[in-house]
């Protein structure tokens, strides 16, 4: 059986643990900077060691995968480490927060041909892969527009925090942990990205809201709007052209569950035809944190 260490159990033991179980693979270690708290996850989650730091970690030659989720400031280090051992690898976005360091790293990885993976959870969601298939039977022209709306509350803004993640930095801030997710589905729907333009919102030093603008290189033109200082959960992206509107949207208090598809279609006296898509989405059977299976699927 493959064995797999955590670094960094927040998000660690929220849904990596759970995630690579669901792949049949053993979690055989786990690290964090709080030994205290590691030892308790680890009896909790009845995980094999608990390391009293993420060197051991990663030189224990009977773990072959290691799942990162730790500040991006500090995950660099860490990256390189794993590589140097021959490990398979899962980490957080963003990969770090210095461009020379970070565009440095992947040269070394192309050169002696490895690669890592970034827990981008959306491309691996059914809805998100219905909504690709059906962008891909249309024509997408050139004079087409997207909107994406993305409201949560986070945990910092709901309870006034101040920590790393309030901190750009150290890869905090909205940018870092929610736009960053809607670019990349976004390139998987529409191609690459020629310009990215961003106005953010603080309260106190923590950000609240982003306004951005992308161009697409195809010509078409996004406009995005994050909230996270809003309780009311949504997540919507629409396609918009002079023949159709295609909207994939969630409202649930979960990140994966309870999305849906509008497909809408000009017809005659230039008046909609709607029709909502149904597919067989596991995410909304799955009992739990639906990020742990769409984790599971990135590890898979």
């Amino acid at each position: 059986m493959l064995k797999a260490g955590i670094i960094g159990l927040g998000h660690g033991s929220r849904v990596l643990i759970d995630a690579f179980r669901l792949n049949n693979i053993e979690v055989y270690g786990v690290a964090s900077r709080n030994y205290s708290k590691a030892k308790k996850i680890s009896k909790e989650k009845n995980v094999s060691k608990t390391f009293r730091n993420w060197k051991e970690l990663v030189k224990d030659k009977r773990i072959t995968i290691v799942a990162i989720a730790v500040p991006p400031y500090l995950q660099l280090n860490i990256l390189k480490a794993c590589l140097k051992n021959n490990k398979k690898i899962l980490c957080e976005k963003p990969i770090g927060v210095e461009i020379k360091k970070i565009n440095n790293f992947f040269l070394n990885i192309k050169k002696n041909n490895k690669f890592i993976f970034v827990d981008y959870i959306f491309p691996e969601h059914e809805k998100f892969k219905k909504f690709y298939t059906i962008l891909n039977k249309i024509k997408i022209t050139r004079d087409s527009s997207i909107k994406v709306n993305f409201n949560t509350q986070t945990y910092i803004n709901k309870y006034k925090i101040i920590n790393w993640k309030s901190s750009p930095a150290k890869g905090g801030g909205i940018i870092y942990q929610f736009l960053s997710h809607i670019i990349d589905y976004l390139i998987w729907f529409f191609g690459s990205i020629n310009e990215v333009n961003c106005k953010t919102i603080k309260n106190g030093q923590r950000e609240i809201l982003a306004n951005c603008f992308i161009k697409f290189k195809s010509g078409i033109k996004a406009s995005v709007l994050l909230n996270l200082n809003n309780p009311r959960k949504v997540h919507l992206i629409q396609y918009n052209s002079n023949k159709y509107k295609i909207t994939l949207k969630n409202t649930g208090s979960d990140y994966g569950k309870k999305f849906i598809i509008d497909f809408k279609k000009i017809g005659k006296n230039n008046k909609y035809i709607s029709k909502k898509i149904s597919i067989n989405d596991l995410t909304n059977k799955f009992d739990g944190d639906s990020r742990i299976l769409l984790t599971s699927r990135i590890i898979k």
